[in-house]
């Protein structure tokens, strides 16, 4: 028995045990059981004896001969034998914050129910579950510095549904939704399914025999009341301390789960409805041996756990961090050894899968809360104490008054005013509340320059007349733009991207507050075109002087045509722009005043001096120097010009936005 307590030398594995029903027609020579206790060895005789397949000329390959390994069998073993060995840790693992599973699995009639459950009959036949919670309550009385919890939840998986075996209980919640499988925090549960609280082992047994009264059976050839449904009845542990003020607590579960039989159907002779339950059944384990077979393989990164709602269930309850012991219940009936093998085989593989319990620890948040502000508070003291000794006790950490506040307000006040040098900080609170006030006072003073900005567009509206900017208006100019670039002083900045713009009536704009660049454009154009005109007029004697003094008051006329009403125009564009269109005029002018004294001087012929340079007059030499003077002159506007023109865009673009952001 301390062998078979101890559980061998595996580590971090599922554990198997093995319990075989005692049987009249034992196979003694076909199952052969290990003298330690821990081996099992099954010779299936091959049909037709030995001799029979070679007479027919074939040679029978069929496997006959099987050794499984486990941690322990359980033959005529009591009831109480079969708790102490695999129960009884498992339940103290579940008060020290352990998950544990303990599942049995096997033909019909093996005794799993037994097992599970036992024998209402006999006190002595009581099995796992009953033991358990006696064990459970017995703890709990002995453990009086804990404050432990049971809750208890019965589910059956009858053809594929889930239903609550103790929906029948007084205090149980009326039945709506079907029963659905959710993952929270790590865990499984099932959304819909009533947990009930049991204060007392007289309470908790009551709700076993409801879940057992409530179980679907049937009779067949191998058992008549064999259970056509798994069931899982789960036990959940809260442990919490009673006198220490420790915000942590353990939460564990621990389930006893009593599967079907895994007989084929041609066994039981099944028809009808318990046909159909079988089918079922089948499906279900079959899917259960695919994720055990998924959870061996080491590079396996899917395990089905959702093909069936048995395997969904229990994901985190076969291997991983849960406590899990397989009971792999056996028939030594020599009419059962292929059933017997399928269960050692399903044994064996359930065996390999990994299984490294760990603690479900949680932090309660209310018990925290507590905790730190004790902790808090601590440390407020020993801060203060640790100023008083280093003189610096005017110090305080609280938060911010409303006195202090006012009177942080007006030295950050003083500050911007520059009647402060230097504001004292003393904490981290006294330093956020200072940016705190320094945040409002610029969003004040960004709302006292909009709505100053907004009277000065209205009072431009209504009365047609450039307005001066208020002061202060202009602060929030950006540095690529300012009121000297724009010929005039700027306003603006409305939603504190640091651009600026300048007054209408400077940027060009008449009355009705269109841009006069159109104008500008047609100005230029005809200029241009006059100028055209006058190179292809034919030179004559007095033709050059009369077409440039008609061609200069034609864009001297276009100039004060273009000119804005009312004497308001741009003092730096409309300048620029006059004083390019009169260089031009005026070079247009002395060009043809020098191609008449050319005309002239050839006509009375050109004069050399000894190295062959032409000689001019004086009258033609101060008028080359002229245009050379009034070429530069208009090169130079010309620059100007397109300057002023890249700014007044910028401004136009600026004045759009700012209108458009009015408007919204």
């Amino acid at each position: 028995r301390k062998q078979m307590k101890s559980g061998g030398n595996r580590s971090k594995k599922v554990k198997v045990w093995v319990r075989v029903r005692p049987s009249q027609n034992f196979a003694d020579d076909a199952i052969k059981l290990d003298p330690e206790g821990r081996s099992l060895q099954i010779s299936v005789p091959r049909p037709g004896g030995d001799q029979q397949p070679q007479q027919r000329g074939f040679a029978n390959n069929q496997r006959s001969d099987w050794s499984f390994r486990t941690d322990g069998i359980f033959s005529n073993s009591s009831q109480q034998e079969v708790y102490e060995t695999v129960g009884a840790d498992l339940i103290e693992s579940g008060l020290a914050g352990y998950n544990g599973t303990i599942m049995c699995y096997g033909q019909t009639g093996a005794g799993k129910t037994f097992t599970i459950t036992g024998a209402t009959e006999m006190f002595h036949n009581r099995g796992l579950v009953p033991r358990a919670l006696s064990h459970l309550y017995k703890e709990i009385e002995a453990k009086s510095d804990l404050a432990i919890t049971v809750r208890i939840t019965y589910l059956e998986i009858y053809n594929d549904t889930m239903l609550d075996l103790l929906a029948t209980m007084p205090d149980s919640q009326e039945a709506g939704s079907p029963l659905v499988i959710t993952e929270e925090n790590g865990g499984v549960y099932v959304k819909g399914l009533n947990v009930h609280l049991a204060q007392s082992e007289e309470e908790a047994l009551n709700l076993l025999f409801e879940g057992e009264t409530n179980r679907a059976t049937a009779a067949h050839a191998l058992n008549k009341n064999s259970s056509r449904s798994h069931t899982i009845f789960t036990v959940y542990l809260e442990t919490r301390s009673r006198f220490q003020s420790n915000s942590k607590y353990t939460m564990s579960k621990i389930n006893f789960v009593d599967l079907a039989g895994s007989e084929r159907l041609q066994k039981t002779l099944s028809t009808g409805k318990t046909q159909q339950e079988a089918s079922y059944i089948n499906k279900s384990l079959s899917f259960l041996e695919q994720t055990v077979i998924a959870l061996t393989e080491k590079n396996r990164d899917h395990v089905p756990y959702r093909q069936s709602k048995l395997t969904h269930y229990l994901k985190d309850s076969i291997g991983g961090g849960c406590k899990t012991i397989l009971i792999a219940n056996i028939w030594g009936d020599v009419r059962q050894l292929d059933e017997t093998v399928s269960t050692m085989r399903f044994a064996q593989r359930m065996s390999c899968v990994a299984s490294e319990p760990v603690e479900n620890q949680r932090t309660d948040p209310s018990i925290m809360v507590k905790v730190l502000e004790a902790e808090i508070a601590a440390l407020k003291k020993e801060l203060a104490m640790h100023n008083t000794l280093h003189n610096k006790s005017h110090i305080h950490y609280e938060p911010i008054s409303e006195q202090q506040r006012f009177e942080l307000r007006q030295q950050v006040q003083r500050y911007i005013d520059g009647d402060l040098d230097d504001i004292d900080l003393t904490s981290i609170r006294q330093i956020q509340a200072v940016f705190e006030l320094f945040r409002e006072a610029c969003l004040a003073s960004r709302e006292e320059a909009d709505a100053r900005l907004q009277e000065l567009l209205a009072a431009q509206q209504a009365g047609g007349v450039a307005a001066t900017p208020p002061e202060g208006a202009a602060r929030s100019l950006g540095p690529s733009t300012s009121g000297a670039q724009l010929g005039g002083e700027a306003v603006g900045d409305l939603d504190g991207r640091s651009f600026g713009i300048a007054a209408r009536s400077e940027v060009g704009m008449d009355e009705s507050g269109v841009f006069l660049q159109s104008k500008r454009r047609e100005a230029a154009a005809a200029t241009a075109a006059s100028s055209k005109k006058q190179r292809q007029h034919p030179l004559g004697a007095g033709g050059g002087s009369s077409s440039g003094a008609a061609a200069g008051a034609d864009s001297e006329g276009t100039l004060d045509a273009l000119r804005p009403s009312r004497g308001r125009r741009c003092q730096a564009g409309d300048a620029a722009f006059e004083d390019a269109g009169v260089r031009g005029t005026e070079i247009d002018r002395s060009r043809l005043r020098l191609d008449a004294l050319k005309v002239e001087r050839e006509a009375q012929g050109n004069l050399y001096t000894d190295e062959g340079e032409l000689i001019i007059n004086e009258e033609e030499f101060v008028e080359i120097k002229k245009l050379r003077q009034l070429k530069e002159s208009y090169k130079a506007d010309f620059d100007r010009l397109k300057e002023l023109k890249t700014q007044i865009h910028y401004c136009q673009k600026m004045v759009d936005l700012t209108r458009q952001k009015l408007i919204q």
